[in-house]
C-alpha cells in the first residue's frame, strides 16, 4: 500500500498548522464521564508552557480550559459537555471514526440515503465514492462495508446520561461513584461524580441522528456553522492556525 505524499503532508498540516492534538485534548476532556480516565485541570504554569511552545494557544484554548478547572467539582452544575463553555460537540467521521475536530475540512454528504459527516474530503470519497459496489466500472464486492452504527453516541441517543455510564460499566464498586472523574483531587467524596449528579442532565443526544432529523435548509446552516466554529463554538482564527 502507497500512500499518496499529498495525504501525508496534508495530515501534518492538520497536526500541526490545524491544531488538531490541542483539539484531541480537549474533546477528551470534554467527555471525560463517557470514559474511564481522570484528566486534571491545568495550571497557570500549564498555560505558560502552552502559550511558550505553541504562540496563540492561549487565546483559542485557555478560557476553555479555565472553564474545565471551575467545572471540575460537582458544585450545582453539570459536567462541562452539558454546559454553555463555548464549545460544539463535534460530530463523528464516518469513514475514519475520529471525532471531525478540525472543523473547516468538515464535509457532509448523503449515503445509502443516510446524511453522514467525514473529517476531510477524502474520507468523504473513501466512503461515498471508494467503497460502492463498483468503482470506475469495476466491481469492489468487499466494499461498502461502512455501515451500521458508526458513532458510540446513537447506541444511546435519548438515554439518561446516569444509564449511559452504568451500562458502560464506568461506576465503582459503591454502586454510584463514576470511575472517570474530571480531577486527581480523590481523597474526598464530597468532591468526586456520582450518578445521582449525571441523573439531573439532559439526555445524551446522537450526532448523527440529530443531523438527519433537520431539514435541507436547517442542514446547511448548521454546515456553514459547524466549518466556521462558532456561535456554539469559538470562532475560527483568520490564518486556520
Amino acid at each position: 500500500l502507497v500512500i499518496p505524499h499529498d495525504l501525508i503532508e496534508e495530515a501534518w498540516n492538520q497536526i500541526w498548522n490545524k491544531g488538531y492534538v490541542h483539539e484531541v485534548a480537549q474533546f477528551f476532556a470534554t467527555g471525560w464521564l463517557a470514559n474511564y480516565w481522570r484528566i486534571d485541570p491545568m495550571t497557570d504554569k500549564d498555560f505558560e508552557w502552552f502559550e511558550y511552545k505553541y504562540p496563540g494557544w492561549y487565546d483559542r484554548y485557555g478560557k476553555w480550559w479555565e472553564n474545565y478547572n471551575r467545572l471540575s467539582r460537582p458544585n450545582g452544575h453539570h459536567p462541562i459537555v452539558a454546559e454553555d463553555v463555548d464549545y460544539q460537540y463535534p460530530h463523528r467521521c464516518w469513514t475514519c471514526m475520529v471525532p471531525c475536530l478540525v472543523r473547516e475540512d468538515m464535509v457532509m454528504d448523503q449515503v445509502d440515503g443516510q446524511w453522514r459527516t467525514y473529517c476531510h474530503e477524502e474520507c468523504r470519497w473513501t466512503d461515498a465514492v471508494a467503497f460502492r459496489p463498483t468503482y470506475q466500472g469495476r466491481e469492489t464486492p468487499n466494499m461498502g462495508q461502512l455501515i451500521g452504527k458508526r458513532e458510540w453516541e446513537t447506541l444511546y441517543h435519548g438515554w439518561n446520561w446516569a444509564d449511559v455510564v452504568s451500562d458502560m460499566g464506568y461506576v465503582r464498586d459503591d454502586g454510584k461513584t463514576m470511575v472517570a472523574q474530571p480531577h486527581l483531587d480523590l481523597g474526598d467524596q464530597k468532591k468526586m461524580w456520582t450518578l445521582d449528579h449525571l441523573r439531573r442532565m439532559p439526555p445524551l443526544q446522537s450526532p448523527n441522528v440529530l443531523l438527519n432529523e433537520m431539514s435541507d435548509e436547517d442542514r446547511q446552516a448548521f454546515h456553514a456553522n459547524y466549518v466556521r466554529g462558532g456561535p456554539a463554538g469559538r470562532p475560527a482564527p483568520a490564518d486556520g492556525g
